[in-house]
């Protein structure tokens, strides 16, 4: 029951219209798009390849909530085009939501800004924000 609570809330103040997305952080995978825990991606070391970087798509003036999660270790957030910047770190079992209007146009890379691994580079992701 709990799970799935979890699972479907998001902040009370979230209006209806709002694009939700979650990602999750894994230090070997990179952002994933949607809820991942650390058993979904376990990998043997010849198997850390990272996922292809998630594409978030919006339309400006579009009220655009993240649910930020971590699978594995403490990872941040930055989406530095729209103001978000993670600094205490998302920690692994814990969830984080950031807002924001999306009032520009164009593609804006989004990243962990906290060292989380070898692959740390891999942990970037895209938001379009189309006309």
């Amino acid at each position: 029951g709990i799970w799935a609570v979890e699972q479907n809330a998001w902040p009370k103040d979230t209006p209806a219209t709002a694009k939700r997305f979650t990602l999750s952080g894994n230090a070997y995978k990179g952002w994933i798009l949607g809820d991942v825990h650390g058993f979904d991606v376990v990998s043997f070391w010849k198997d850390r390849r990272p996922n292809s970087k998630p594409v978030l798509r919006v339309v400006k003036g579009d009220w655009v909530v993240l649910k930020l999660k971590s699978s594995d270790v403490v990872h941040g957030f930055s989406l530095k085009d729209f103001g978000v910047y993670i600094e205490d770190g998302i920690q692994p079992g814990k969830t984080l939501y950031v807002s924001f209007m999306a009032d520009k146009t164009g593609t804006f890379t989004f990243s962990c800004n906290a060292i989380c691994g070898e692959l740390h580079e891999n942990m970037q992701g895209t938001l379009i924000v189309a006309a």
